[in-house]
């Protein structure tokens, strides 16, 4: 059974960030990349940066990743630009390109995500309060509804890794 540490990335130009081992309450924390408007390449260059300062330095390395799918939101007719689409894909490649070798890497869809979470796929401003409230219940230091959608993806991952010590949904009766 898996033991180690889980680092969920939220992927976008401010990341939401959750890490720690399944059974604990996760770290959180949100990086902003780059001013908005920005190349993608800078961002793309800001998230390299982080990683390698932030996540590659002793006793902080994770064991495992997660991201949130991009092809969700490229599938959601319209309500995505092309700039958008083209940053949440390169965003992704870099982390694959960087974690190649180094941390096996997981991807979860956010529906998959929600439904183990919240116990439902809820619209996505209604599920974004609801995963944030969900956290601070738990006990979970989160600031950002970006910090809180990568706690509950870092919970979705450690549930598949080791299911035993996954946050249980809480179900009203």
């Amino acid at each position: 059974m898996f033991e180690g540490r889980v680092l969920a990335l939220d992927l976008a130009t401010t990341t939401g960030w959750a890490f720690g081992a399944p059974g604990s309450n996760p770290l959180c924390g949100h990086i902003r990349f780059a001013k908005p408007g920005s190349p993608r390449a800078l961002v793309y260059r800001a998230l390299r940066t982080w990683l390698e300062e932030r996540w590659n330095v002793r006793d902080e390395q994770p064991d495992a990743i997660v991201y949130e799918a991009p092809m969700q939101a490229m599938l959601m007719h319209g309500k995505t630009n092309i700039a958008t689409l083209r940053l949440l894909g390169g965003l992704t490649e870099h982390l694959e390109e960087w974690a190649l070798d180094r941390v096996p890497l997981y991807e979860a869809t956010v529906s998959s995500v929600r439904i183990h979470f919240l116990g439902r796929n809820y619209e996505s401003k209604l599920a974004k309060r609801l995963t944030f409230e969900r956290c601070k219940m738990l006990g979970w230091d989160v600031a950002t509804t970006d910090e809180s959608d990568a706690a509950a993806l870092w919970d979705f991952q450690c549930g598949w890794l080791n299911p035993r010590l996954a946050a249980r949904l809480i179900r009203a009766k």
